[in-house]
């Protein structure tokens, strides 16, 4: 099914995935707790005679079925969130009292102890063909275990050094799982040849790789296992993959750890190093496998494609990760690049907790589903995007730091210049930085007015530049050791250059945005940290700010969506930015803090290329702009009803502190808007307007009522001659505007204060009352409109006096 708002596919996963799943880790935890595993009871015959059913097996299961009904829960329908894998009294224990038999491995004269009708032995092939646990220890240079039956078998590997020349080492085609525990202290290695293909063996089509199970496999235990898949993976499992504990080290030249149906971590210290891909489940034809479950242990990745790659579902509910993507793999068949990225998911991806640290020469995560980041610690560096889903996103918890390094195309990283002010060119003649604005306007295009032969008239509308900006992958990431590369190192000249090819491709038509949902965004908690070559945040769908603390440097956007925008808390600082805040649909601000330090373009800006509604609407929160463009832009209506908006706007040129193109409307909230010698533009009615100030970079712009008490002051980081300040219906004659003096009161990180009294400074002439939003003044003249508040602020009829008595021309 599709989303019939943003054509991407809609999650298939209900909302209760994740209380489905916390209840499952808790039930298995409750499990674990239950279990003391030092000395598990067995009833063994260690006769050497065929013991029948006297294997060494403690469980509570039949084994056709799977682990999860020890809690009440199958693996039906992901969907349906009954999902994911948990843990029984087999996977868990790791330590025996007594074996079916002892397997001592020697080339040539390997040696079995105890149920001898169970093991044969043949050309260093070791066969175990009936369930049962037995201890391995000892050494084969050139030879392979084999494991058959149709029963449940556990490995005790006690000291296993395994090299298979034909094969994997370690091979298991038993109709049921096997449980591999690793003895205390132990170190066991195994390893594959160069020239392992894929072959067939008792009817199982047997992967390239060292380590093999066609059923089940559960890896246990305090010692260590070390994986080499020289030919191409490290470890194959095509059905549910757990890793309880031990510290388990695989190095492949393709591939790392391949759980089909699943790849689940319950404590493991896992550590892979792989040409390709790290880890992934592959099954792709059932919505209920195909997935990673992450709980608990930590994993070391580095790989040259992706670091976790799964088909379905991405869950990481604790543990310790570090991902590192080279993005160095090819497909030797086809030559292309692969995918290089931290987290690849053909599904959702869910992260309610752990630490993960992702370096990728792609996409930190990607996935084609929905993102949920709950809780825990994310910290992304990346050439592409830091986080991004085709789906929705929703933070609510956690602490996210993302840096992306793509360069984004000259082309497309050109700061905004419109077209023409009201019919002309721009003028030229920036104000100095730090000076305070006097003398003549800047000089006007022949033949050309502002505003379209309106002084003030709307306008201009930055163009939807920088929503298709294309990006130049970073080249700089690190490779991974040679040793896992070998197989890629030895492709054709010719495949690597169709593959540098195919890279360069890709990377012109990426992105390298801080956090990029392809649907509806959901910020509500947790704390964002984003420094981007491309936009910070940007939602295909809505944007939602309710609790999130984000903190944005960015070369291009701050946040950005294409359907409406609402911020009603959290705290969003920006601080550098093209536009600081962007909707292409409406704009709703209600609460929350947002404060846009330094935006080259419009600080806040709503408007499209079609027909559809830009409103912008203040009903409260604390706004701070400081804007080299419009303050703030509507290409539609612009209403304040409450809140505080204090603007630092543009020192030239046709942009102002305020712009809209329908009707301004300002009845309540603290409004504080200041600029210099550019476009002004003001509510109907209820502002306080000053066009003669003389303030320099740095002074305070205070309002002062008739008592002397300070109602604001702003500390101005540019110069100032223009000041519009909300009243509502009060009487313009009880307001005062100061520039410059001395402030007795306490400023906040912006320069912002309230209250208290200033000393000295120069009082302006204001004038207060009615308008229009093209400039309308009230009596006694000042930019923007006629005399006597004319209608429509004069529009039509002789410009308003200029400053210092200069007149726009014509």
């Amino acid at each position: 099914m599709t989303n019939s708002h943003h054509g991407v596919p809609e999650s298939k996963r209900s909302v209760r995935i994740m209380q489905k799943k916390i209840f499952a880790w808790a039930m298995s935890m409750a499990v674990a707790a239950m279990i003391t595993c030092t000395g598990c009871a067995q009833n063994t015959n260690s006769s050497g005679t065929d013991s029948g059913s006297s294997t060494a097996q403690t469980t509570t299961l039949d084994d056709n079925d799977t682990a999860e009904a020890a809690v009440g829960q199958s693996l039906s329908a992901i969907q349906s969130g009954e999902a994911g894998v948990t843990t029984d009294e087999d996977d868990l224990c790791d330590n025996y009292d007594a074996f079916d038999a002892e397997i001592t491995l020697e080339d040539g004269n390997t040696k079995v102890k105890g149920n001898t009708k169970a093991v044969s032995v043949k050309d260093n092939c070791i066969t175990i063909s009936a369930g049962g646990t037995y201890r391995l220890s000892g050494k084969l240079t050139k030879g392979q275990v084999l494991v058959t039956g149709s029963e449940k078998v556990k490995l005790y590997l006690d000291g296993v050094e395994i090299t298979s020349p034909s094969g994997p080492a370690l091979v298991c085609t038993n109709e049921k799982r096997t449980i591999l525990s690793l003895a205390k202290g132990s170190q066991n290695t195994l390893t594959d040849s160069a020239d392992n293909a894929d072959t067939e063996i008792n009817g199982c089509n047997v992967s390239a790789c060292a380590l093999f199970a066609q059923d089940k496999l559960t890896i246990n235990g305090s010692g260590s296992l070390t994986v080499t898949g020289s030919s191409v993976d490290g470890i194959v499992c095509k059905d549910d993959l757990k890793l309880v504990n031990g510290t388990i080290t695989v190095e492949a030249a393709q591939d790392g750890v391949k759980g089909k149906d699943c790849v689940a971590m319950f404590g493991a210290d896992l550590n892979v190093t792989a040409g390709n891909d790290g880890i992934k489940s592959t099954e792709s034809n059932d919505d209920t496998k195909g997935f990673l479950q992450l709980e608990q242990g930590s994993a070391t990745v580095q790989a040259g494609g992706d670091c976790l790659q799964a088909e379905t579902l991405v869950w990481i509910a604790d543990g310790t990760y570090h991902l590192t993507s080279s993005g160095t793999a090819v497909n030797t068949e086809t030559g292309e690049a692969n995918s290089g990225k931290g987290i690849h998911c053909g599904g959702d991806v869910e992260i309610a907790g752990g630490k993960l640290t992702i370096d990728a020469a792609e996409d930190g995560v990607n996935c084609t589903g929905s993102l949920e980041l709950q809780a825990g610690e994310v910290d992304v560096t990346s050439a592409e995007d830091g986080i991004q889903a085709d789906g929705d996103l929703t933070v609510s918890g956690g602490a996210v730091t993302i840096t992306t390094t793509g360069t984004v195309a000259a082309s497309a990283q050109d700061d905004f210049q419109p077209n023409n002010f009201g019919g002309g060119n721009p003028p030229s003649g920036d104000m100095p930085s730090g000076e305070a604005p006097s003398g003549n306007p800047p000089e006007l295009p022949d033949g050309e007015t502002f505003g379209g032969g309106n002084f003030g008239g709307n306008g201009n509308t930055p163009p939807d530049n920088a929503d298709n900006r294309q990006n130049v992958a970073a080249s700089d990431a690190s490779a991974i050791p040679a040793a896992a590369m070998q197989t890629i190192a030895d492709s054709s000249t010719d495949a690597g250059a169709s593959a540098a090819a195919a890279m360069t491709t890709a990377a012109e038509d990426a992105t390298s945005k801080g956090i990029k949902c392809g649907g509806n965004l959901t910020m509500s908690g947790g704390s964002c940290t984003i420094d981007s070559t491309d936009h910070a945040v940007h939602a295909a769908g809505t944007a939602v700010f309710s609790g999130t603390t984000l903190e944005i440097t960015s070369d291009n956007k701050g946040i950005s969506s294409h359907g409406d925008l609402e911020i009603s808390g959290g705290d969003i600082t920006i601080h550098s930015c093209t536009e600081g805040v962007e909707s292409k649909a409406e704009m709703t601000i209600s609460g929350g803090n947002v404060r846009i330090l330094d935006a080259s373009d419009d600080g806040l800006n709503t408007g499209g290329s079609d027909s559809g509604s830009y409103a912008m609407t203040i009903t409260g929160g604390y706004i701070y702009v400081n804007a080299s463009g419009d303050g703030v832009d509507s290409n539609s209506t612009w209403e304040m009803s409450g809140g505080t908006l204090l603007v630092c706007g543009p020192t030239s040129g046709g942009d102002g502190s305020l712009d809209a193109d329908g009707n301004m409307t300002y009845t309540g909230g603290t409004l504080l808007a200041l600029s210099s010698k550019g476009m002004m533009e003001y509510p109907e009615s209820g502002c306080l307007i000053a066009t003669n100030c003389n303030a320099a970079a740095g002074e305070q712009i205070s309002i002062v009522d008739k008592n002397g008490t300070v109602l604001a002051t702003l500390q101005s980081p540019k110069a100032v001659s223009d000041v519009i300040y909300g009243i509502g219906d009060s009487d313009s004659a009880d307001y005062t505007i100061v520039t410059g003096g001395t402030y007795d009161g306490t400023l906040n990180e912006d320069g912002y204060g309230e209250g208290g009294s200033v000393s000295g400074g120069t009082e302006v002439t204001a004038n207060g009352g009615t308008g229009s939003m093209n400039g309308g003044a009230p009596a006694g003249g000042g930019r923007g409109g006629a005399p006597n508040g004319a209608p429509n602020g004069g529009q039509g009829g002789t410009p308003p006096e200029m400053p210092n008595s200069n007149n726009s021309g014509s």
